[in-house]
């Protein structure tokens, strides 16, 4: 096995380049789609990335033929229980089936890209690590503009495509929050034209940035990344920037067994403020009542009952704003298992290694997916789940490998892969 950076395992490089391209693919996409429905409403822009991304699959899934791994097999099966929701809710006439299907397709496109993670090698995450850089650039660019009140995209064409409110002040109304001072305040919305998603996508590029990019310009490149962030006023890239940049640091200097605690304290108190200022209730509503209806009905009770797009497409809805917990309403207690696994496999790879700064991306990737419904706009999440996949794929490789070229090498190497000493990618 070789190293790309420091924490994730990488198969030998292999001749295959398509699981890489169509993640290049998947990334562009993204980043396009919405702008071009800014000036369209023909439906097809916002599969663009979807295509790239089940194109991508079903290459991930032949490369696994001879060597299924248990992240992969669980995630079939996540689809699978999916499916049988969709069909329940679509034989049962919940909800009208181009709603079920959206809400379907919401829940396992992130298992379809942690897939794929699962499968990349150095080379085709080497260009996903160059995309994600250049994507960021341009965002963060755009939202210092945004800060000047200079707005090139007008978002409320594709916002009236969702239904959205407009503002008095022409805004869509998710362009609109509170800040940490209790003040009514406008978000930027980046080019993915959309305030929390633009925040996750910045959050987990900072991130990444802050591991495994060698320049004189990364920790500039982060405090930008860092500050984009802020001003989306996203919950959850902000909860993702803190637990994948401040996670590792504490547990370098601690034990990463006293990381998680300190942590939660930020975590607790901003939660509260957050939730006194805003709805951020509805985000705890989703996740519970997604996990009462997984034990009130073993399959589930089908699409319908959780998300906000539940609430647009009939009467049944009860909570919202939590994307685990869609699927844990429509398809029971087999993907509450599958994520309680997912979790604790996370949790403990953070414990057994506290330099693998990976573990704590992964987790604030679940813990973001379990409050925000945003975790699974692919537009601009695929490089975090791509992420959850390649780290997924690494415990397995170092795990279950008793390969000498799984372990560091001596001398030189082995002191570059001390806590705190990063290897990674020079730019």
């Amino acid at each position: 096995m070789t190293r790309l950076h420091r924490g994730l395992f990488f198969a030998p490089d292999k001749p295959g380049w398509a699981v890489g391209v169509l993640a290049l693919g998947a990334l562009l996409a993204g980043l396009a789609q919405n702008i071009l429905l800014t000036y369209s409403s023909f439906g097809g822009f916002n599969l663009m990335d979807d295509v790239c991304i089940s194109l991508m699959f079903l290459v991930a899934l032949a490369r696994l033929a001879h060597r299924f791994t248990v992240p992969a097999l669980l995630s079939v099966v996540w689809i699978i229980a999916c499916l049988i929701a969709l069909w329940r809710t679509v034989d049962e006439s919940l909800i009208p089936g181009d709603s079920a299907f959206f809400l379907f397709r919401q829940v396992c496109m992130p298992v379809l890209v942690i897939v794929c993670g699962l499968v990349m090698t150095r080379r085709e995450w080497r260009w996903v690590l160059f995309a994600v850089l250049a994507i960021s650039i341009l965002n963060t660019a755009y939202i210092a503009l945004e800060s000047l009140g200079i707005r090139i995209i007008d978002p409320t064409p594709f916002a009236r495509l969702s239904k959205t409110a407009i503002y008095p002040n022409g805004l869509p109304g998710y362009y609109m929050s509170f800040d940490l001072a209790g003040e009514l305040a406008v978000r930027a919305g980046g080019l993915f034209l959309n305030p929390p998603t633009t925040g996750i996508a910045t959050a987990a590029a900072a991130v990444i940035a802050f591991h495994a990019f060698r320049s004189r310009w990364r920790n500039l490149l982060v405090l930008a990344l860092g500050l984009a962030t802020i001003a989306t006023i996203s919950r959850a890239g902000i909860l993702l920037l803190l637990i994948g940049i401040a996670g590792p640091w504490i547990a370098r200097k601690l034990h990463p067994v006293v990381a998680l605690p300190i942590l939660g304290v930020p975590v607790l108190m901003a939660g509260n403020n957050i939730a006194d200022l805003g709805n951020s209730d509805s985000h705890v509503d989703g996740l519970t009542v997604g996990i009462e209806h997984a034990f009130e009905s073993v399959i589930g009770r089908g699409f319908g009952y959780v998300g906000n797009f539940a609430g647009k497409a009939g009467e049944l809805q009860e909570a919202s704003e939590s994307l685990s917990g869609i699927a844990f309403s429509a398809a029971g207690l087999v993907p509450l298992a599958i994520y309680a696994v997912a979790l604790a496999a996370a949790v403990r790879s953070l414990l057994r290694a506290s330099d693998r700064w990976e573990n704590y991306l992964v987790i604030g990737a679940l813990v973001i997916a379990m409050l925000a419904e945003t975790a699974g706009s692919m537009n601009a999440t695929v490089p975090m789940w791509l992420l959850v996949g390649t780290a997924f794929g690494s415990h397995v490789r170092n795990g279950s490998t008793h390969d000498p070229s799984a372990l560091p090498e001596p001398g030189p190497q082995r002191q570059q892969n001390k806590p705190g000493v990063p290897n990674e990618v020079p730019l």
